[in-house]
């Protein structure tokens, strides 16, 4: 019988100490902190180079935002805020491809990259705008889709024009301009509009805090949550004042970050030290509110039932357990505990003889939980498991009838058990086949007196073997 069972898996630091293992967890703190209530557009270029990992005490942030008050100065000058509000909204998009944007890439999200190499994407291109705008005194606005993101300017006479940043004739897309080409010709170019289905207009802080977002999902993509998951703790404290449905939107990429860094340390088989990051993160930021973070903690606490007895570490689950079992649903509690429980015991039973294993199965039958059904079957497996290793030699030297004998001892402490019961009746029946080998031999030589004898000495033991109740049949047929 093959010993098994069957369980089911899964899919900047501060220090914390568990047992003799330090572990240095990711930082639940924001990486920066803005105080002020309204963004302005270097505001919105300094918070989106800190969301990018460039901090406001490095020489790249420095160089950068000089970088981009020399544009700015452009578009605040006298000349350029007496133009028409709509002629100030296509001229900054101008300008932006003049002096920065050269080659969209689309996960090009960090705005540091964007003003060194002229790579953006949708999101890092319209923070550029927003920012460039909003210095120009317009009335500036994001707007996201599940994919993509653009900006919106909202004009005195009433009117709104989107504005796609990812294109340098984006301004009002969907009209026709006329381009001048190289040589001096003229011809016409339309911007198609993107797909802007379930478009969500959002504020720009909103705006800001989605280079952070992105940037935390290229982080936990490499595995790197000790950059990741404060980047997503920044988006949080950064939308504090924001609406519901942004600080909501917030929340789901931290939860996402912190869940992904649980799953990474259980899959690295460290599952109580997952269980203790997630206490961490609620005790930090509240607790998970879905369905499926609880199904995530469930699972791993399942797994600890698992993974740390065959570590050697039986105490420590149970520990674990015992502590976090407020923590574990109500309905997967009782299944956790029994999975406990069993592996324990195999675990324990592994290094034993059989006997001493039976020996110990049966101490522990006392306990509560070995009462439950779950757990009972599998403990009856795992000691059936052991008579049939007990008997395994006696078998090897043909030794039939002390294996039987063997068998009905277990069958008095598991009388229900069909496996032991099927192990004995195959046990007699190898000693039958044995008597009907010698039956066959004497039969031949027609040394009939010792043939019944043997069949009848057999016929004692297993009366109902149809074999041998043949093998006298045929010699009573030889008498007559």
């Amino acid at each position: 019988m093959k010993r098994t069972f069957i369980f089911t898996i899964l899919f900047f630091s501060s220090l914390f100490l568990f047992g003799q293992e330090n572990v240095q967890f990711p930082s639940l703190e924001p990486i920066f902190q803005f105080e002020k209530e309204e963004l302005s557009g270097e505001d919105c270029i300094v918070c989106g180079l800190e969301f990018s990992l460039c901090p406001t005490s490095s020489e790249t942030h420095s160089a950068i935002l000089s970088q981009f008050k020399e544009l700015e100065s452009e578009v605040t000058s006298q000349e350029f805020l007496d133009l028409d509000e709509e002629v100030r909204g296509e001229r900054i998009l101008t300008l932006m491809y003049e002096k920065v944007l050269k080659q969209y890439s689309f996960n090009q999200t960090y705005i540091d990259i964007m003003f060194q190499k002229g790579i953006y994407n949708c999101v890092s291109s319209s923070v550029f705008y927003a920012a460039l705008a909003k210095s120009a005194g317009l009335n500036v606005k994001g707007n996201e889709t599940p994919d993509h993101a653009f900006c919106t300017v909202y004009l005195s006479d009433g009117r709104k024009i989107d504005v796609e940043t990812t294109n340098p004739n984006g301004f009002n897309p969907g009209t026709k301009k006329n381009v001048t080409t190289s040589t001096n010709s003229t011809r016409y170019y339309t911007v198609p509009k993107k797909s802007y289905s379930n478009r969500k207009e959002i504020s720009i802080f909103r705006l800001v805090s989605l280079v952070g977002k992105n940037a935390t999902a290229l982080l936990d993509e490499k595995n790197d949550y000790n950059r990741s998951v404060p980047e997503a703790a920044t988006q949080i404290d950064f939308l504090r004042n924001a609406s519901a449905d942004e600080k909501a939107s917030a929340r789901k990429s931290f939860d996402i970050a912190t869940t992904n860094y649980a799953v990474h340390l259980d899959r690295q088989k460290k599952s109580d030290l997952a269980l203790d990051w997630l206490d961490a993160v609620e005790a930090r930021w509240g607790r998970y509110e879905t369905a499926a973070a609880q199904k995530l903690y469930d699972d791993i606490a399942y797994n600890v039932a698992v993974y740390l007895p065959k570590q050697g570490k039986s105490e420590r689950a149970k520990e674990v357990i015992d502590s976090k079992k407020d923590r574990i649903s109500d309905k997967k509690r009782p299944e956790v505990q029994n999975m406990l429980f069993y592996v324990t015991i195999d675990e324990a039973t592994k290094k034993m003889s059989p006997e001493d294993a039976i020996a110990y199965i049966h101490e522990k039958r006392g306990d509560e939980v070995a009462l439950r059904s779950e757990v009972a079957k599998k403990i009856d497996s795992l000691e059936e498991y052991f008579w049939s290793e007990r008997t395994k030699p006696l078998n090897k030297q043909k030794k039939y009838l002390e294996s039987a004998a063997l068998l009905d001892e277990g069958l008095k402490f598991m009388p229900n058990s069909k496996n032991l019961q099927t192990m004995k009746n195959q046990s007699l029946n190898n000693y039958a086949v044995g008597v009907h080998n010698q039956f066959v031999n004497y039969y031949n030589k027609k040394d009939y007196e010792n043939a019944e004898r043997v069949v009848r000495e057999g016929l004692e033991i297993v009366p109902n073997n149809a074999n041998l109740n043949r093998d006298l049949a045929r010699l009573q047929n030889i008498k007559k």
